[in-house]
């Protein structure tokens, strides 16, 4: 085989191995984005549930946590009485400032008023939500920030998926579609022609290598995530309450029952502790 025919196997071989990293690329594009728009699911189905759990739950949980540890500070302050006398340890004498227990129970409950919760994701129909799903897809597929190489930009597309993924965990579809009309023009073109450029202007196939090597690293976070999330307890919880509510119960106003019923008793401990505070003077 002379010299151009030399050349023309090499370049054969070389067209062989962009064409076969280009299917790579695509294959593993095609990947992340099926796995980011499942991890967006989760993440939107364990937030919602968990603003279901803290508004049923949660804040019973946090009020009986905070009053076992107004118990164990009046418990303490007992035992100092029985082991110190009335003017409690040695520590105490020099003109440290004790706080009476009145104050400190009403400082306990006046407490600051907390922001706001987001609003939980609005609920949506099987078609709506297969609508969302799609133009999710498309819109991650266009703007997903590990699909370019340059630096300005990845910070681009970083600001556009973020604001992408708030509205599809909000179930916000007329947002997502504002999104894909608004950022439709800009910098897509740009890329576009720098990416023709740099294929020209510099190394197709290390370019691929490299973003494959990119996609490969940001979908093994993405399984990371999900695995973790999957594993969660909030997700073993979930699944529990839905599985009780085939079953015809409310797991949620089981669990709030059950809190309400230490409530109760922790309560009742801790009126009596005060009050022998108050006896002891104190």
């Amino acid at each position: 085989m002379g010299r151009t025919g030399e050349w023309r196997a090499a370049r054969h071989t070389k067209g062989g191995q962009l064409a076969d990293l280009r299917q790579q690329v695509a294959v593993a594009e095609a990947a992340l984005i099926d796995r980011e728009a499942e991890l967006a699911d989760l993440r939107a189905e364990l937030f919602a549930f968990r603003l279901r759990y803290d508004a049923r739950v949660g804040s019973k949980v946090a009020e009986l946590e905070e009053i076992e540890a107004q118990i164990e500070r009046c418990q303490e302050r007992i035992d100092q009485y029985r082991k110190w006398g009335p003017k409690g340890p040695p520590h105490l004498r020099a003109g440290a400032t004790y706080i009476p227990v009145e104050e400190q129970y009403r400082r306990a409950w006046q407490q600051p008023q907390e922001p706001p919760s987001p609003p939980p994701a609005r609920p949506v129909d099987a078609p709506t939500q297969a609508r969302m799903k799609k133009l999710y897809r498309q819109l991650c597929r266009r703007f997903h920030p590990d699909l370019t190489q340059d630096p300005e930009e990845r910070a681009w597309r970083t600001e556009v998926m973020a604001a992408i993924n708030a509205a599809y965990q909000a179930h916000d579809l007329a947002e997502l579609q504002a999104l894909a009309v608004e950022r439709r023009e800009g910098r897509e073109g740009k890329e576009g022609r720098e990416g023709r450029e740099g294929k020209e202007g510099r190394g197709e196939m290390a370019a691929l290598r490299a973003r494959l090597e990119q996609i490969r690293r940001r979908l093994g976070e993405v399984e990371q995530e999900i695995r973790g999330l999957t594993n969660s307890q909030t997700l073993q919880m979930s699944l529990d309450v839905k599985l009780a509510r085939r079953q015809g119960r409310d797991l949620l106003a089981e669990m709030a029952a059950e809190v309400e019923a230490d409530l109760g008793r922790k309560r009742a401990e801790l009126d009596w502790m005060v009050a022998q505070l108050k006896q002891l003077g104190l």
